[in-house]
């Protein structure tokens, strides 16, 4: 293991046919994953989470080989652009990753406001927070998130009611032991760290209704992976989308009623989002 980095091999094969689709496969792509609850974790010296069965299937329908590799959240979008891994999975779309990589996306992401009940106050919205509450959000670095979200997150540091830290491990460690008063996080990451006894009843869930459901996704390198390969990926995660595989797959992690709610769009605008051209 080097720099923080665990590698392993997801080197599943098939012979369908949609691993004719687009170019041959490269010796081996590499991919990012960084803390993101169950979209991606580490345990037992395993990364594992709903991206890495993505990645997992996606070598099954393309035939490809993947490598993985761990790293911060604010490390990973450096080391793409570098050069230096060839996806990065869990990712918002931003026009400054799309000068340097495709965005692939094969679900939806939808931000909640995670506050801890001591305050006694109810809230509506992030906005409300904001204007009535006094807490403090802890906000992981490396995220994006959509501009009604930014202008509130931008606001409550104007207040100095914003901490950034590292991961969301530190984040929900901090909500458990009482040092920060909420954050902003999807399901998908919360519903990991919500199972702890201590946090499990001490904190409401409040969707964020300033934010629409959003795109998430893969960002492959345009420098390393060609865009005959690329639409190789799109074509395999379309066919996952369409047979509703990756929504099954959030159903081993997430409630039901989440799910619904995150992807009340369809897999419509997915399809069409990975039928374009790069």
């Amino acid at each position: 293991m080097r720099r923080n980095r665990l590698f392993l091999l997801a080197s599943l094969w098939c012979s369908l046919p949609l691993a004719e689709a687009g170019g041959d496969c490269p010796s081996m792509t590499r991919v990012g994953f960084s803390d993101l609850g169950y979209t991606s974790y580490r345990e037992n010296g395993r990364i594992s989470g709903i991206a890495v069965d993505v990645v997992n299937e996606l070598a099954r329908r393309s035939g490809c080989k993947f490598e993985f590799h761990w790293y911060p959240r604010q490390r990973l979008f450096v080391e793409l652009q570098a050069g230096r891994i060839d996806m990065a999975m869990g990712a918002f779309r931003t026009p400054e990753r799309d000068a340097y990589a495709r965005h692939l996306p094969y679900a939806y992401l939808q931000y909640d406001l995670i506050l801890r009940d001591a305050s006694g106050q109810s809230y509506a919205s992030l906005s409300d927070f904001v204007e009535r509450g006094t807490g403090r959000l802890n906000i992981t670095r490396g995220l994006v998130y959509d501009s009604a979200i930014e202008t509130q997150l931008a606001r409550l540091a104007t207040a100095g009611r914003l901490e950034l830290v590292n991961d969301f491990e530190t984040v929900f460690g901090k909500l458990e032991m009482g040092r920060a008063d909420g954050t902003v996080a999807t399901a998908a990451i919360y519903a990991k760290y919500l199972q702890h006894p201590r946090l499990k009843d001490s904190v409401t869930v409040i969707p964020i209704a300033e934010a629409a459901p959003r795109f998430t996704g893969i960002y492959v390198s345009k420098k390393n992976i060609s865009p005959e390969v690329r639409l190789r990926y799109a074509s395999a995660l379309k066919t996952m989308v369409a047979d509703q595989y990756v929504a099954g797959l959030y159903g081993r992690y997430i409630d039901e009623a989440t799910i619904k709610r995150t992807f009340r769009l369809g897999a419509a605008p997915l399809q069409a989002a990975l039928s374009t051209s790069d």
